[in-house]
């Protein structure tokens, strides 16, 4: 593939929506993602919300594919099993990946209900809510940047804050793991004293000081490979006002350019001058006034 700036990665965004959330709720993300990156003009998307069965035949055309999975968790919600992809899907994008692609695991996707051991190796890092992974109830925190000098990463801000978001903490490595972590963010003791009923399952009993990992950086996004192919991993990206970020956007967007291709050619957004009344997903000249006219 001609990696030209003028050339289009093909990406094919695996969803599923499960958990407790409506599929219609679910959507709103899944909508985002893929305007976010159609809006650099480096990608075409396309969207399935159903791989079970599917074979390398399928995924021949594409250069990247991204799991965008929410899956069951142990709560007093309604339960839902875990949709398993299949032996024959799952070796399919093993075999994508270690022939030279990229993935991206988005967000909930990281957590290992239901994926099968080699999605874990290909991970590097995953949450296990057996082995004390959990979710941190702050929803505004800090995001660092942990790697200056990664092609994702360079000339990213030193941190910026979500909003309404997830932090996912305590995630098990695989022994083999060779990861670069590109960003942080700090798992503070004090949210856990405000955690929400339906979450309490994740404290131990011997209170929330001894849960492993607690008041350490935890890693929220890496690289990692496979075979020859690209891994990139992102934990964050649930709240729609994180997603709208600037510097959410540029890592998404770079990230996923770098997975499916090797090198990153899109820019950060460019909000200076004239270009701080546009609008997200900022890399299209449509100002926020002219927006608001197409929108009743």
């Amino acid at each position: 593939m001609n990696q030209g700036g003028a050339e289009h990665v093909s990406r094919n965004l695996l969803e599923r929506a499960h958990y407790y959330w409506s599929t219609e709720r679910r959507t709103r993300p899944k909508d985002k993602l893929r305007r976010l990156l159609e809006s650099t003009g480096r990608f075409k998307v396309k969207v399935t919300e159903e791989f079970r069965g599917c074979t390398a035949e399928t995924l021949n055309t594409y250069d990247l594919v991204i799991l965008n999975y929410d899956g069951d968790f142990p709560t007093d919600v309604p339960p839902n099993p875990p949709i398993v992809l299949g032996n024959r899907a799952e070796n399919a994008i093993c075999e994508f990946v270690s022939s030279g692609k990229g993935i991206m695991f988005n967000h909930s996707a990281i957590w290992n209900t239901p994926w099968p051991l080699e999605f874990h190796r290909m991970m590097g890092g995953w949450c296990d809510i057996n082995a004390g992974s959990r979710k941190n109830p702050n929803t505004e925190f800090p995001i660092k940047t942990g790697s200056t000098v990664h092609p994702i990463t360079t000339g990213m801000e030193p941190s910026w804050v979500t909003v309404q978001e997830d932090l996912f903490a305590a995630l098990v490595w695989h022994p083999d793991a060779n990861v670069e972590v590109l960003a942080t963010a700090f798992d503070d003791l004090e949210g856990y004293r405000k955690i929400q009923p339906h979450a309490a399952y994740m404290i131990p009993k011997e209170g929330p000081e001894r849960m492993r990992g607690v008041n350490q950086d935890q890693p929220v996004a890496w690289t990692h490979h496979y075979g020859i192919g690209r891994v990139f991993v992102i934990t964050i990206g649930h709240g729609i006002e994180t997603i709208r970020r600037p510097s959410f956007v540029g890592l998404f967007c770079r990230a996923a350019e770098w997975a499916g291709t090797g090198v990153v050619t899109i820019p950060w957004p460019d909000l200076k001058g004239e270009n701080r009344r546009r609008t997200w997903p900022y890399y299209q000249p449509c100002s926020i006034r002219e927006f608001s006219a197409l929108v009743p």
